[in-house]
């Protein structure tokens, strides 16, 4: 699989979303929460610095609906330039849970084509003992999934 090509894939998916405004990229007001807004809220989804994304790797929970969707690539693309990181890790927490993944337009086909490119390369790349949450991931996401066979 090229990871330049899936890289390029999950920009495109997800290109046509608007930044949120920075008063919409949390949901709530706290100190954790307003960092993280303005740390990301000076930032377009591809053009979010390395160093900031780790700082905030594990945020991704913080964040709103449409943040979350808007900003995602910013987690796939640094998870895809190293399958064995904590971006990795967060990715797969963040899909097996129920919290914040309904944004006010709903994930499109090609976004789900993108996570599910995505899925396809960490079973390729990532460590050994993230395939269970992998695989758990890939189940949960099955339904969603679906749709991207229809587009190839």
């Amino acid at each position: 699989m090229n990871c330049a090509t899936l890289k390029h894939d999950v920009r495109a998916a997800f290109a046509a979303l608007e930044r949120p405004g920075r008063d919409a990229l949390v949901p709530h007001a706290c100190a954790e929460c307003d960092g993280l807004a303005r740390a990301l809220g000076a930032h377009a989804a591809n053009t979010v610095p390395p160093a900031l994304l780790q700082k905030h790797v594990w945020d991704l929970p913080l964040l709103s609906d449409e943040a979350k969707q808007y900003y995602l690539p910013a987690w796939l693309c640094s998870s895809i330039d190293e399958p064995c990181s904590d971006a990795t890790d967060a990715l797969l927490m963040e899909f097996r849970s129920d919290h914040r993944w309904n944004p006010a337009t709903p994930y499109t086909p090609a976004q789900w084509a993108a996570i599910g490119g995505w899925l396809d390369l960490m079973l390729l790349r990532c460590d050994p003992y993230s395939r269970d949450d992998v695989d758990g991931v890939y189940i949960k996401l099955m339904p969603r999934l679906q749709a991207r066979h229809a587009l190839h």
